[in-house]
């Protein structure tokens, strides 16, 4: 006679998100708290139909992040950075060995997001149709801006950069005043709660990569490129600018990168080669481009004797931390 399965247990496997990945296993990934919404709307998923892996993601300030690594507060197979100079406090063996390598695999600029029900609008409309300087509808008296904590995620410390880059490209001696200290608690949130607390009507404005306000279809203002940071040819421009962490981490103003590694002590290598393969592959680059990101190249830093075989043919140049 042939045994029936018990309907508990048949519901169990049709309707638990582990089951089509159960001869797989799960694949960890801890983010930049920025690449919230591509992950878990878009990558994560589409990882999933693909590999037959289970994603499981979580996002964080990369500085943070990478300190929780350090700690030992965390320990995914995957960590995806927003600032190749955070990837320094974990690569190689003077840094714990934490990571051998890491890749560069997207490019990024800030903008200026606002909250379109905000009683503001209308000045940042002015400002997002050039007839009024953005920084001037800041300036408003009760306009509340959010940022991140330049101790914490590399958008924070970029936005420092920002505003000192805007005062010397506008001639505004002054302008960064409108930040207060570097970790002003009127307009510090945590990376993942900016967007929220903005949508959610606390706050006007706030400073954003552009996939972030692209992703969640919030308007925005561009910026130039010798303030957003998002410009090669201005390297040497963003390069003047420099800020030390509370914790003592100087980092120097650069390009926006986002990096991707496999991290030492991963408990699911051959599924973290499996995601890193599907972040690179056509499918991933479109899901990207399409939330805002912009193309960059694949540079290899750290030790590539340690890059696993699966992912030598990514690698498009090499370069040094």
């Amino acid at each position: 006679m042939r045994s029936r399965m018990p309907k508990s247990l048949l519901l169990l496997l049709l309707w638990t998100p582990y089951a089509l990945a159960a001869g797989k296993g799960n694949v960890s990934v801890l983010y930049a708290g920025s690449l919230g919404a591509v992950m878990e709307r878009e990558l994560g998923p589409a990882f999933e139909r693909a590999s037959g892996y289970h994603y499981q993601g979580e996002g964080q300030g990369s500085v943070a992040a990478a300190r929780a690594i350090r700690d030992r507060l965390r320990q995914p197979d995957v960590f995806i950075s927003a600032d190749p100079a955070v990837n320094a406090l974990l690569l190689g063996p003077a840094n714990g060995g934490f990571e051998d390598w890491y890749l560069t695999f997207a490019s990024g600029e800030l903008v200026l997001g606002y909250n379109p029900r905000s009683r503001f609008r209308d000045l940042f409309e002015q400002a997002r149709a050039g007839r009024l300087p953005w920084y001037e509808a800041l300036a408003r008296p009760g306009v509340r801006l959010g940022r991140t904590d330049p101790n914490l995620d590399p958008k924070g410390y970029r936005t420092l950069f920002l505003f000192q880059l805007a005062q010397q490209y506008y001639k505004r001696p002054g302008l960064a005043a409108l930040l207060g200290p570097p970790a002003n608690p009127e307009q510090i949130f945590p990376e993942p709660e900016l967007l929220i607390r903005m949508e959610s009507g606390q706050l006007d404005a706030g400073i954003f990569y552009r996939h972030e306000v692209v992703a969640h279809g919030i308007p925005y203002i561009a910026l130039p490129g010798e303030i957003n940071q998002g410009d090669p040819r201005f390297a040497p421009l963003y390069a003047t600018q420099t800020f030390t962490t509370s914790k003592g981490l100087r980092v120097t103003g650069t390009p926006v990168l986002f990096t991707v590694s496999i991290l030492a002590h991963a408990g699911n290598r051959e599924g973290a080669v499996a995601f890193v393969r599907f972040l690179c592959s056509p499918e991933g680059k479109a899901v990207l481009e399409k939330a805002g990101f912009r193309s960059a190249p694949r540079l290899l830093y750290g030790d590539g004797s340690r890059l696993p075989a699966g992912l030598k043919s990514l690698v498009e140049g090499r370069s040094t931390p």
